[in-house]
């Protein structure tokens, strides 16, 4: 068999020819590496020697826009940072440049809604498991199509299993890293058992989280619950829902909001029980491990929270306008 011999041109236009469905949903991509913005699918790369390929070494946040405005944004950058310093990775840039870049790669995207793959790594310089062999840490970010879910979803719920991957250990659990392989490997089993999530359980008993959402509830004295933050990523848009749920509260909806260790038991016992995450919002689960939940379809906390957190995405305190941005890359 012959092996081919590459010249650049032929290479470029080898990649210009590769497609794949996924690339449809890839509208803009800026990346440190090249020092600019990319809008072909098939040039959105990065160096093969990147720590980020080859050992996961990097941190990253998914953040939502909707309607021309992106959500949570500060909430994610923080997130990112502190995530960041925990394995000692300087970024590449400033927050306030790294804001400044997610809104004018958006924008140059041209749409209203979509999610934003940001990634920190640590950079290209070698293969070995050296952090100091990178020359530098990198930032890229891609804009991708949001396509939100069925509303069917929302009404009749999702059903939900018990995952036999071990959790992450607490201290890896609370960094959003790129070294993400225990969640493929939990939304894999949820694919091969044709639900639609899996749940760890830690081996004290107690449940964790999904493979990139958070899972809540509320009691039958109408305590919306959610986990304790051991040994589970503070997810953004969980921490934002408990704060918008004061207001069920004040409306006699709940009785208050907690956080609490939770075992399969207080699920199986729960009046609802939901997903909360960034692309999720508020997804009610009317169903585990065969057993149904509540009363089987989308309950009145779930549809309230779900309402004030979307009305919140239109029109909070937590929403950056895109479109309205003055300043430019260097």
């Amino acid at each position: 068999m012959s092996v081919s011999i590459l010249s650049p041109s032929e290479i470029q236009a080898k990649l210009l020819e590769k497609s794949y469905a996924a690339q449809k949903t890839y509208l803009a991509m800026y990346s440190t590496w090249l020092g600019g913005i990319v809008k072909d699918p098939s040039l959105m790369m990065v160096p093969v020697d990147d720590h980020l390929v080859h050992r996961g070494d990097g941190v990253f946040e998914a953040l939502k826009v909707v309607n021309g405005q992106v959500f949570l944004m500060q909430e994610h950058l923080e997130r990112l940072a502190s995530s960041a310093a925990q394995i000692h990775l300087q970024l590449p840039m400033s927050i306030e440049e790294m804001r400044n870049i997610i809104l004018k790669t958006t924008e140059v995207s041209g749409v209203q809604n979509a999610v934003l793959r940001l990634y920190i790594s640590r950079g290209p310089g070698g293969f070995t498991t050296n952090p100091y062999d990178s020359i530098a840490s990198q930032m890229y970010l891609v804009v991708t199509s949001y396509t939100p879910l069925s509303e069917e979803k929302y009404l009749n719920g999702v059903k939900v299993g018990r995952s036999q991957v071990p959790p992450k250990e607490p201290w890896l659990a609370k960094i959003k890293t790129c070294n993400y392989l225990p969640n493929v490997l939990m939304k894999k089993e949820s694919v091969d058992r044709k639900i639609d999530f899996t749940i760890g359980v830690d081996p004290q008993g107690f449940m964790t989280e999904g493979s990139t959402e958070n899972i809540v509830l509320v009691d039958k004295n109408k305590n919306l619950l959610r986990p304790k933050l051991r040994q589970i990523l503070k997810g953004t848009t969980m921490m934002r829902s408990f704060e918008l749920a004061q207001a069920l509260v004040a409306e006699g909806i709940l009785d208050s909001v907690q956080e609490k260790d939770l075992t399969e038991k207080d699920i199986f016992e729960a009046q609802e029980v939901m997903m909360i995450g960034t692309t999720l919002d508020v997804l009610p689960v009317t169903e585990y491990e065969g057993a149904k939940i509540g009363t089987g379809k989308q309950g009145p906390v779930a549809q309230r929270l779900l309402q004030l957190l979307r009305e919140d995405m239109k029109q909070g305190s937590k929403v950056t306008p895109v479109y309205q941005t003055e300043k430019v890359l260097a």
